[in-house]
């Protein structure tokens, strides 16, 4: 199964309501493709099925709800590390 990772500082949008995320960069080379994605991210030992979102720009975002930022502990302004996997 190909297998990458990803450490970045948990985000939000500014707008009441908003997204609360983390940039993925390098996303198309790992995905092949600039569209929604569905992966498999395991953070802190925890899994998690996600839908990586296109920003615009040739990148995505991992949107990060309530629930998961509770399980793991983390917050707005946390960096993780996320290992990332494609669905079979």
């Amino acid at each position: 199964m190909n297998k990458t990772s990803l450490t970045a500082q948990i985000m939000q949008e500014k707008k009441e309501g908003g997204w609360t995320f983390v940039n993925w960069p390098d996303s198309v080379n790992y995905l092949g493709t600039g569209k929604a994605s569905k992966i498999v991210a395991n953070i802190l030992g925890h899994e998690f099925k996600i839908t990586s979102l296109p920003v615009g720009d040739g990148t995505h975002f991992l949107p990060l709800n309530k629930a998961l930022l509770q399980t793991i502990g983390k917050t707005v302004g946390d960096t993780i590390t996320i290992d990332i996997t494609k669905p079979e």
